[in-house]
């Protein structure tokens, strides 16, 4: 579905629609006996998760066999090896791990018994800002792609002006936002911001735009849902709600349950109304804290890197950015006090090393895996494998080896590589996939694709089956189901 076709659909939503809406909303937190934005954000998640784990089944499914009749398998003799420069710093390679050569971007849909969206602000730190720049550039994160199309994101520089809920917030931040949602906000005065941290210094982030990986010292939040459109940004001018920044059309579709709030404020459950100055909505906001935990909420804190003892020291040092390659890092708050994640990336491409530490007791831990300077060296650069099949992709489609596509419309064809190192030996994969749906039906999808394995000791790259590949490299990345069978997909 295109943006266009989205936003036309969005915004011929009925009100009934709305209106059942919020009855069930309101139905369902009555029930509730946690804090209603979590278990809101619960009910959202479930949905997403199933959806995900549903998805994940598919997308990493067997690979190209050569005795199934009708694959067209392209000869493979004319390999060349691309070999990784490492004496070339890592964030001025153009290296890339993914290609999307026909895609859609995943729209929400929501079928009958799905719930729509909540619209309200759930925060872990909350912060009353400015913007001090807007940055042209795209971004994607490392650690999270989409089947269908990578997110795009916009960066925009904050001041901090004052901290509703946190500890350890910075005076000066990083807000990452879609960009199918960004606006300039800094026609705004001020905005009151809800988020959680998604890296911390050095944080790591490939610039689309530049296609070079970039390192930032300024700590990176984005929205806890990543959809600041439902209600996680409210904007002030002359120190009023402004309810331009939720009408522009980018934001529309949150702003249709936004509306029947406001348009009707004896049901709703906003921390903010038409007319209210700033400081009535901090206090709303501080109120809704204080409903949600009885008094006893214990604010988020802002991680820093300030470690006390050498091992943790030494990882941080290990994991610099751009030395052998790239670590993306990662906040995982869900386990005690919080950890910190780092996976290494060789020339835009995952790799399997990892590198954790615990933010309680500083406890460092390494993957089994670990890429040496002497692997730098006779590092293959698949990233430039992958580019060269995109070009040829580009001027002829490649057929599905395991889908008949009549009667079948092509959702996305897109490739994906990474590198894996089993028992010394390196290794590239790169994945050809294809998703496609019955015509007029989008809950009936159907999932195929090829691997190649480019074998950096021997020289050689070969197109190869799910079980010859599982033989080799294991089953990371390979799902071990069926091809040709419609998948009903939660819509």
């Amino acid at each position: 579905m295109k943006e266009n076709e989205f936003l036309d659909g969005v915004s011929n939503i009925e009100p009934d629609v709305v209106e059942r809406f919020v009855k069930m909303d309101n139905k369902l937190q009555k029930k509730a006996n946690k804090p209603k934005s979590k278990g809101i954000w619960l009910r959202f998640g479930a949905i997403a998760a199933c959806f995900l784990l549903i998805v994940s089944a598919v997308i990493v499914v067997p690979m190209l066999r050569e005795d199934n009749p009708g694959i067209v398998t392209p000869p493979n003799n004319n390999h060349t090896p691309i070999v990784f420069d490492a004496t070339v710093s890592p964030e001025k390679l153009n290296g890339s791990n993914s290609e999307f050569i026909v895609g859609t971007s995943l729209a929400l849909n929501g079928g009958a018994d799905s719930d729509p969206p909540a619209f309200q602000f759930s925060a872990e730190i909350a912060v009353k800002a400015k913007v001090v720049k807007n940055h042209s550039d795209k971004y994607y994160k490392l650690d999270i792609s989409s089947e269908y199309r990578p997110t795009a994101y916009r960066l925009i520089q904050m001041e901090t002006i004052e901290v509703i809920s946190g500890e350890n917030v910075p005076q000066y931040f990083l807000y990452l936002i879609p960009e199918y949602v960004y606006v300039d906000m800094s026609v705004y005065d001020s905005l009151l911001i809800s988020m959680s941290q998604l890296g911390v210094e050095n944080y790591v982030l490939k610039n689309g735009t530049q296609n070079q990986m970039e390192s930032f010292e300024l700590p990176i939040f984005a929205d806890y849902q990543d959809e600041p459109e439902l209600g996680n940004i409210i904007a002030f001018s002359d120190g009023i709600f402004d309810e331009s920044l939720w009408q522009n059309e980018t934001w529309l579709y949150g702003y249709q349950f936004a509306r029947y709030y406001l348009d009707n404020p004896e049901h709703s459950n906003l921390v903010v109304s038409r007319g209210d100055s700033e400081r009535a909505v901090i206090s709303a906001i501080k109120n809704q804290y204080d409903e949600w935990y009885g008094g006893n909420y214990q604010a988020r804190s802002v991680v820093t890197l300030s470690f006390t003892t050498q091992a943790a020291k030494d990882a941080l040092e290990y994991v610099k950015p751009f030395a052998n390659g790239i670590f993306s890092q990662r906040y995982e708050p869900y386990y005690g006090n919080g950890q910190l994640i780092f996976r290494r990336y060789i020339n835009g491409c995952q790799t399997e090393e990892t590198i954790t530490i615990d933010l309680l007791t500083e406890e460092v831990t390494y993957s089994e895996v670990r890429y040496t300077k002497e692997d730098m060296v006779q590092m293959e650069n698949i990233s430039a494998h992958l580019s060269e099949k995109a070009a040829e992709y580009v001027e002829q489609l490649p057929i599905p080896p395991h889908t008949a596509p009549e009667g079948k419309e092509l959702l996305c064809l897109n490739l994906y590589a990474w590198y894996v190192k089993v028992d010394g030996k390196l290794f590239g994969v790169i994945k050809t996939s294809w998703r496609y749906k019955e015509k007029d039906d989008w809950y009936i999808q159907y999932y195929d694709d090829s691997y190649t394995l480019y074998d950096m000791s021997a020289g050689t790259a070969t197109d190869i089956s799910r079980d010859d590949l599982v033989a080799i490299i294991g089953t990371r990345n390979v799902y071990m189901g069926e091809y040709g069978i419609g998948i009903e997909m939660p819509m």
